[in-house]
């Protein structure tokens, strides 16, 4: 009774809070007036399917009328939460003034000096970068992060293709391969992470990620040496070179990803790996750039002149990295090892 009464007094305060008579409550319930007047004389529960219709009609949460009580911490949220978002609407519109006059100002000033709009196009596309960052967060629902790096791409290279054309310059394919390189190594991994790809290409995203840098890659090396005058040199000198320096990175990727092994394994092939690799890569380089044929530095651990020293370095990394790699594959065994001696038990 005791609970009822306590229900009742709380529904009868916030049904007076809001300026509502027992009959209009009723009215908006779809039930009598004696029913509300039972509820709030203890008399009575309220049926369960009306709970939603008495939050609705009270402004109050589910919770709060359970318990009989203001839930001041969720009311506290919601104050909160919508101090927020007047926060929010506030710092739109002091973007949307600034982006307006400072386009109005140089649409006019554009238009008064040079009798055209000629940077005021830089301006523009100035605002769309930063308009893409500041503001399109704020609006997009779905998938926020995506839409705003594409809309930050998209609009970068809007820019630099307008500053391209004003000034005259043929470099906006080196900058957009530049960009698009970049943005592919840094957040490809997260784009993809975020899509449901069909199979087999779901269980493949680090290669699909790999095998879109190196193209991209060679691209950027070709458009690059047409730019700086070597495209003769592209196909004999550059594609080797780049194809060579990403000889190591798609070793990582292929042990670490595909070698049925464990850890310690994994680690020590790469290890081994890279000391090999850089012990024999500038020879390999100097061959291609200089001609002739790569031969492995002079080594000669007694003797450190100019002659030997670099050799010499990269012969105590190669040794340094095989006995790291020996001491990560010994951990290897015995932990195989231990494996199969709890798996017989």
């Amino acid at each position: 009774m005791e609970e009822k009464s306590t229900l009742g007094n709380f529904i009868k305060r916030k049904r007076k809070e809001s300026n509502m008579s027992q009959k209009e409550m009723a009215d908006k319930l779809y039930v009598t007036e004696s029913a509300v007047s039972k509820w709030e004389r203890g008399i009575s529960y309220p049926d369960i399917t009306l709970v939603a219709g008495i939050c609705e009609a009270l402004g109050i949460s589910e919770h709060e009328l359970i318990t009989a009580s203001e839930d001041y911490k969720q009311a506290e949220l919601e104050k909160q939460a919508k101090g927020f978002r007047n926060i929010f609407r506030a710092y739109s519109w002091v973007f949307y003034i600034i982006y307006g006059i400072a386009l109005v100002t140089c649409f006019i000033v554009s238009l008064a000096v040079e009798h055209r709009l000629s940077w005021f196009f830089i301006v523009l596309a100035s605002e769309l970068v930063a308009f893409s960052l500041t503001n399109l967060p704020l609006l997009v629902k779905k998938h926020k992060g995506l839409v705003t790096l594409g809309a930050f791409f998209v609009s970068l290279n809007l820019l630099l293709m307008v500053c391209a054309i004003y000034t005259g310059g043929n470099w906006f394919g080196i900058t957009f391969l530049s960009i698009l390189f970049g943005m592919c190594v840094v957040f490809l991994p997260l784009v993809l992470k975020s899509f449901k790809l069909p199979e087999p290409a779901a269980g493949h995203k680090a290669l699909l990620c790999f095998v879109v840098d190196t193209v991209i890659l060679f691209a950027l090396v070709a458009v690059g040496c047409s730019f700086a005058g070597y495209a003769g040199s592209v196909v004999t000198v550059a594609f080797p070179i780049t194809a060579v320096s990403l000889v190591l990175p798609w070793i990582y990727l292929l042990i670490i990803r595909y070698l049925p092994a464990n850890g310690f394994y994994k680690t020590a092939i790469c290890l081994f790996a890279t000391g090999v690799y850089s012990f024999c890569i500038n020879s390999f380089i100097n061959a291609q750039i200089y001609g002739g044929s790569a031969k492995l530095p002079l080594c000669n651990l007694a003797d450190w002149s100019e002659t030997y020293i670099d050799g010499n370095v990269k012969l105590v990394v190669l040794f340094a990295l095989t006995l790291t790699a020996f001491l990560f594959a010994s951990a290897g065994i015995v932990h195989s090892l231990r494996g199969h001696g709890e798996g017989k038990h």
